[in-house]
């Protein structure tokens, strides 16, 4: 989950990004694992996940 605010605007680098909606201190946490918010995926689901799913979570999803 974020902990800091942002926002979704259009991006000169990738058409959509997500920006910081005010400056971020140096060492800052700017994230951190919510259970109730993030999703964990086990390697062997994603392994098993259709093509077009593995696709959206390699260019989106981060790996742990």
């Amino acid at each position: 989950m974020l902990l800091i605010r942002t926002y979704i605007a259009a991006s000169a680098i990738e058409g959509v990004g997500v920006f910081a909606a005010e400056p971020i201190r140096k060492g800052a946490s700017i994230w951190q694992l919510d259970p109730d918010f993030d999703r964990l995926i086990p390697m062997e689901k994603y392994e098993a996940a259709p093509p077009h799913l593995r696709e959206l979570l390699d260019r989106y999803a981060y790996p742990s």
